[in-house]
């Protein structure tokens, strides 16, 4: 009997070993403070002075997150939202990482679960509500819907050749819907709108190369240098997609990158000839 009881005994503390060096360990447990904290003449850590940015210091290690698709706009000051005491801004009173995140709490929730560090228990679209709290009744648009502040796509790639961008295919799941998540999208014309191009049907072309396309012959209207391009617009290793004239975050008309009155986002790469 007491043979069976040790032999419990030892296979539990067995499980329990196994479950802590299985775990997923604390990827914010640093050691190393003044690698984001600047420090005094005693060596004590100063909390509210940073070495650099915090953007850029959470960069060195999220850059992915900071450079895939889009997310929540960062380094700049909020406007139509109150933001929570509790939801910290820069000195400068701008959003950060750290408005969202508290890089030193806990790497799980009570329940067990990813907390992504997040400053309250909400998740999704209930932790967009904190800031943006129209979400209740009224359509906000992409801020609230989303329900997530880093935008990935969750695209099943299946084809390397002539693909259109992650992005592109995220926007296409939600605004065509007629493919599925496991098939290829190829590079072609979105059509969605009027076009300022005569010959083009009510469209535009995503996963083109701008530079390719600009020095095509035949064109119907021609293209600026892409080093002359606003920089607002945005492109996908060279190549055109929904997020060159979208931005899923962007509080302008139809979340275009910047106004298009008088087409002014058309015209800043479109030059129409005479």
């Amino acid at each position: 009997m007491r043979r069976t009881a040790s032999l419990a005994w030892l296979v539990a503390v067995l499980f329990m070993v196994v479950m802590v060096f299985s775990k997923d360990r604390d990827p914010h447990a640093f050691t190393h403070c003044n690698t984001c904290h600047q420090t005094d003449s005693a060596n004590k850590v100063l909390e509210h002075q940073m070495t650099a940015g915090i953007t850029l210091l959470c960069s060195n290690c999220h850059l992915a997150d900071l450079s895939e698709g889009y997310m929540h706009p960062v380094d700049v000051r909020p406007r139509s939202v109150i933001i929570p005491k509790d939801m910290r801004l820069s000195p400068v009173g701008e959003l950060t990482c750290a408005t969202c995140h508290d890089v030193h709490s806990g790497y799980e929730t009570a329940y067990g679960v990813p907390s992504h560090y997040l400053r309250r228990g909400e998740s999704g679209k209930e932790f967009c509500r904190i800031c943006h709290p129209d979400a209740s009744g009224r359509s906000s648009g992409h801020q609230t819907t989303l329900g997530e502040a880093h935008f990935k796509s969750r695209y099943i790639s299946t084809s390397a050749s002539q693909e259109i961008d992650a992005l592109s295919k995220n926007c296409i799941s939600c605004h065509d819907g007629s493919f599925s998540p496991s098939a290829s999208v190829m590079a072609g014309v979105w059509v969605h709108r009027n076009s300022l191009i005569p010959h083009d049907q009510g469209g535009h072309p995503i996963g083109v190369d701008y530079e390719t396309a600009r020095l095509k012959r035949g064109r119907t209207s021609d293209l600026r240098p892409l080093i002359m391009v606003d920089r607002r617009i945005r492109f996908f290793s060279g190549k055109i997609g929904c997020g060159s004239c979208h931005d899923p975050y962007s509080d302008i008309e139809k979340g275009l990158v910047m106004s298009d009155r008088e087409s002014r986002l058309c015209l800043a790469c479109h030059i129409l000839e005479g």
